[in-house]
This record gives C-alpha cells, sequence and structure tokens, in this order.
C-alpha cells in the first residue's frame, strides 16, 4: 500500500474518495477507497454506479473500505479491446457470489464515462505471497484449511460458469474471515464462442509458473483442470515458498525436495501435465479433509489454526491516517459532486420519442382558457392516427349507448347506455405522469434511456 501519488492518481471516483494505491497491474489500478456521503443524491447515484450491494448506502459510508479498481490510462487509447475486457472482468465478479470472493458494490462501464472502475469489498490481511515469503511455509492444520477455502473459491467460480485462469498466491488474500480470491482479470466464461473470444486460438495468458501446460499452450481451450492445476500449484508453494516450476511448466513431475511424505499423494495427482488424469474439486476436497483426519483435525479447527497464523504473523496492511474514523473533507465531496455530474447520461429526447413538456404545458392552457380540462398531462406519448372532430351533443341531447354523452354531476352514479365526457370522479383518474421542465428529465430517467442505446442482450463471451 502506498500514498496516492497527487500528479498522476485521481482523488476521487464516482462517489468514492480514494485514499492509497494497492497496487498495478498490466491491465488495471488497485486504490483504497471509502464511500463519499452524498446523501441529497442518494437514488442517482445508485442509479448512476449501479449499486449492487444492497447493505451499502448510496449516500456513502466512511467506515467501510473498499477497493476501486481502474483500467491503465495509457491502455484506454493503445489497446481497443481493454475496455471490453474490464468489462468483462466486471461481469466475472458480479457473476460469483461467494464468502471466498470480494462482493461487488458499484460500477461504471457505459461508454460515455471516460474512464471505467468497479469498487468491491476490501478485504484486510496479507496475500498468501506475503505470508508465506515472510513467516515461513504452513503446517498441515493452515496448510488444509487453506485448501478448503479455495476449493469453495473455485466451485463458486465454476457454478458461475466461469473460469479464474490466474490462481495464484499473489491473488488470495487471508482476511479475517479466511481466504478470499482476488483478481477475474482473466476470468472466462466456459462456453465461449470462437467468433466472440477476446483470447486467441493459440495464445497464452496468465502467471506461467502457476499455469498447467495446456494453458500455455492455448489459454482460449482451457476447461476446469487449467484451475485444479493452479490450486495445486498454489498449494504447492505455501509448503514450499515457491512455485513448482521455475520458470513455465513442464511434462515432467516436479521435484518434491523438502515436502513432507503426507503432501505429496494429492499434489503428484494434480500437477500432472493432462488434465483428464487431475482430479476434480469433490476429489481434492476429499483429500484435504482426510489429511485432517490423520493430523486428528477438524475442518474448523484447520481454520482456526490458520486465523491465528495470519495473526501472529502480523502482515496485515497498515491503512492510511483517519481511513476509519476520519471524516471527508468539503473539498472532496465537492470534486465528488463533480465526477458524478460528469458522468451523468445525456439523452436525447426527440430519439426516445420524450416531448416537449412546455408544449404539452402550453396545450393544456389553451384548454384551461376554453373550458374544465378534466383531464391530466403526460409527458410520453405515443403516436395516434388522427380522428375526424365530430360535432358535439346539445347537453340535454340523449345519445346511442356507443356515443358520448354528457358528463354526470359530481357523486351521481353514472347514467346506464351513456359514456362520460370527462373523468370518473378524482379516485378514479389514471395517475399523473410527473412534468418536469425541458432538459430536466430525472437521472434515473435519463440513465435509463442512455441504458437503451447499449445491446441488453448478456455477453456470450468473456
Amino acid at each position: 500500500m502506498e500514498p496516492l501519488d497527487t500528479e498522476v492518481d485521481p482523488r476521487v471516483v464516482g462517489p468514492f474518495e480514494l485514499l492509497a494505491r494497492l497496487g498495478a497491474g498490466g491491465m488495471g489500478v488497485a486504490y483504497l477507497a471509502r464511500g463519499i456521503p452524498l446523501d441529497s443524491l442518494s437514488g442517482e447515484v445508485a442509479l448512476t454506479y449501479n449499486m449492487i450491494d444492497p447493505d451499502y448506502s448510496a449516500g456513502g459510508d466512511e467506515s467501510r473500505l473498499l477497493v476501486v479498481k481502474m483500467i491503465q490510462p495509457q491502455l484506454l487509447e493503445g489497446d481497443p479491446q481493454s475496455r471490453e475486457r474490464f468489462g468483462r472482468e466486471i461481469d466475472a465478479v458480479r457473476a460469483v457470489v461467494s464468502d471466498r470472493v470480494p462482493a461487488l458494490v458499484a460500477y461504471a462501464e457505459d461508454p460515455e464515462i471516460a474512464e471505467p472502475w468497479f469498487a468491491m469489498d476490501y478485504i484486510a490481511g496479507p496475500s498468501l505471497h506475503t505470508l508465506v515469503q515472510e513467516s515461513g511455509p504452513l503446517n498441515v492444520g493452515p496448510y488444509a484449511a487453506l485448501g478448503l477455502a479455495l476449493v469453495d473459491a473455485l466451485r463458486a467460480i465454476h457454478d458461475a460458469k466461469l473460469l479464474h485462469r490466474d490462481l495464484k498466491p499473489a491473488n488470495v488474500v487471508l482476511g479475517p474471515d479466511g481466504p478470499v480470491v482476488l483478481d477475474f482479470g482473466l476470468a472466462v466464461l466456459m462456453e465461449r464462442s470462437t467468433s466472440n473470444a477476446l483470447t486467441q486460438t493459440g495464445h497464452w495468458m496468465g502467471t506461467r509458473p502457476y499455469m498447467p501446460l495446456e494453458q500455455l499452450r492455448d489459454t482460449k481451450h482451457v476447461d476446469r483442470p487449467a484451475d485444479v492445476y493452479a490450486l495445486g500449484a498454489t498449494l504447492f508453494f505455501a509448503l514450499t515458498g515457491k512455485s513448482p516450476y521455475p520458470v513455465v511448466p513442464l511434462a515432467t513431475a516436479p521435484k518434491w525436495d523438502g515436502i513432507q511424505p503426507d503432501f505429496i499423494p494429492l499434489l503428484a495427482q494434480i500437477l500432472v501435465p493432462a488434465p483428464g488424469q487431475r482430479p476434480d474439486l469433490d476429489a481434492v476436497e476429499m483429500s484435504l479433509c482426510n489429511l485432517l483426519a490423520e493430523a486428528d483435525l477438524t475442518p474448523e479447527l484447520a481454520a482456526e489454526e490458520l486465523r491465528a497464523h495470519v495473526a501472529a504473523a502480523n502482515l496485515t496492511p497498515e491503512l492510511p491516517p483517519g481511513a476509519l474514523t476520519g471524516s471527508v473533507a468539503p473539498a472532496v465531496r465537492e470534486l465528488a459532486q463533480q465526477a458524478i455530474d460528469a458522468d451523468l447520461p445525456e439523452v436525447d429526447a426527440d430519439f426516445y420519442g420524450i416531448v416537449d413538456t412546455d408544449e404539452i404545458e402550453g396545450a393544456a392552457d389553451t384548454a384551461d382558457e376554453a373550458g374544465p380540462a378534466g383531464g391530466y398531462t403526460p409527458t410520453l406519448v405515443d403516436p395516434a392516427p388522427a380522428q375526424s372532430a365530430e360535432p358535439k351533443p346539445a347537453a340535454d341531447e340523449v345519445q346511442p349507448a356507443d356515443s358520448p354523452g354528457p358528463a354526470p354531476e359530481p357523486g351521481e352514479d353514472s347514467v346506464p347506455g351513456l359514456h362520460t365526457t370527462r373523468f370518473p370522479r378524482e379516485s378514479d383518474k389514471p395517475p399523473q405522469s410527473p412534468s418536469f421542465p425541458q432538459g430536466t428529465l430525472p437521472i434515473g430517467a435519463r440513465k435509463v434511456a442512455a441504458r437503451l442505446r447499449k445491446t441488453y442482450a448478456h455477453r456470450a463471451e468473456l
């Protein structure tokens, strides 16, 4: 965690204040952030920034820390696929609901927004890479607890029809409630079509020391066994502090130097070049439970040992001063207000059939001068065929059943066979559509209208 660079890093993103830089990768930059209270804009913020978490107040929460991830600025201009790939990462995080994956809070990926971003829960704890490097390999209890948590995470990811494709020690954070898997930048739908895939056949993506041989050869066509291999490689690191192979995966078995014999059978089944020979997640879970049983431990005791090990290491990143207790400065609130105003979508009223309310109100004024209107003024209209004007019958003339007649006095029942020329009683009137001055449609309406420009079909491909 590093202080913000005031010349490079933004101070606010949407309704969030950025507090520190967490890190950067090839695709994005991650920041520690918190909500900015904007009570008067709570509903507008929720619509504009796709607030997903129902427990999060759209008005901001200064005590809840978040991670805001943005695209590397140079990629927006130099890589035409970066925005789409970033949007697919948002889709992946949104699709997986699990205690082993951070909850998505909000996101902004509309083309109108210059720099897309998303916000998710911050997990306070060290990465597995940092923990093992600083405090040494894990014992059987913490090791098995880690493995069981990663099985749960991958199961939730696979149940969402996704593949992670980049599980590694640096993407596992050991939080207060156990391990959590991060970084869905390479996540992909299992059912993907060749026409829409961003990853090309024959190309590799991921972290080579932790990927299987088939992913090194062709990332696009890997399946669940690739994630299982990465799980095994991550567990190998938890015991040794290094990856199974120094640079790239090989077709030969890794060296087991320094690994206790009890751990080798499971790892030897996972770290094989042939995907079809690897165990599935259920088999991995069973092997880990058997390992615990042999050590006279339950999964609950093992999870507690892991938490104690993490706490004793004292490697949780230190937060910036005032991150949890300090109030948001007025200048920061003003910056957030400006950012939100800049992100609100504009709507082409003619394109969406939105009628100039000034014209409607002018027509209503004309009707008032001619007599009682008795109606309501809509702001959205559907085109209807023109009707020829017919002479209005005299007030005392009885009309046929299919013709309009005089209106009954207030409180009277309608005369059978007659239709009224006015609205019925006040309680029976259709609800009035709100009338807004021209150019001041509610943000919600503008947001919905702007979304109509986009294709609503679910992405067939990550």
